[in-house]
């Protein structure tokens, strides 16, 4: 009787010991699989998704035109010899799109030649002479685009950095050689915005 219980408990436990390795393997297979359909979506989505081109005309308060294009996260701007860009989507009734402006300026006059700083006037439509006024009065050196397209240029930005729709501005974005670098949601210290500058001018 002894013996036949102690077989009994060993052939138990010899199952149930297999029945835990079975339901281990098997959570590995399931979890194998899983990385490789993934790994297979992202490479079919990376070998077969064609990105298209997007080409974009912004207009300053004096007419000046310069086609932007953006294909994926890369960025040309014609007309434009410096290696970094700096985009900065604003409106004159936002406080703190205001509060950076001058700190844009001296960006603008401290690394002259090396980085091309845009203003894109988003969500406002001041009058010509009203935008005068507010460039003087912030000291504006830079290009600004109030074109009509700079909402549909602003949204694709938004877009591709996978950003929600009701973001608030200012939107900054920075490119080396048109390839994106880093963006800035809301107000950015200036500090944060000129170290990553110097990083990328100093890739050359």
């Amino acid at each position: 009787m002894k013996i036949f219980k102690l077989l009994l408990i060993t052939s138990l436990l010899l199952y149930l010991t297999g029945c835990e390795e079975k339901k281990s393997d098997s959570s590995k297979v399931t979890t194998k699989n899983t990385q490789e359909r993934n790994a297979e979506l992202n490479n079919t989505e990376e070998n077969n998704t064609v990105e298209p081109k997007y080409t974009f005309m912004l207009s300053d308060i004096n007419e000046t035109n310069r086609s932007v294009t953006i294909e994926n996260k890369h960025i040309e701007i014609s007309n434009v010899s410096e290696n970094v860009i700096l985009l900065n989507f604003f409106a004159t009734w936002c406080p703190p799109c205001k509060g950076e402006i001058p700190y844009l300026a001296d960006l603008k006059n401290k690394y002259k030649g090396k980085i091309f700083v845009a203003g894109i006037l988003v969500n406002d439509t001041p009058e010509k002479a009203a935008l005068h006024d507010f460039f003087k009065e912030y000291g504006v050196n830079y290009f600004v685009s109030v074109g009509s397209q700079n909402n549909d240029v602003a949204n694709l930005a938004i877009k591709k950095l996978h950003l929600p729709k009701d973001l608030p501005i200012p939107l900054t974005i920075l490119f080396k050689d048109g390839h994106y670098y880093a963006h800035y949601e809301g107000a950015v210290p200036i500090e944060m915005l000129e170290h990553d500058i110097k990083n990328v001018l100093h890739k050359d």
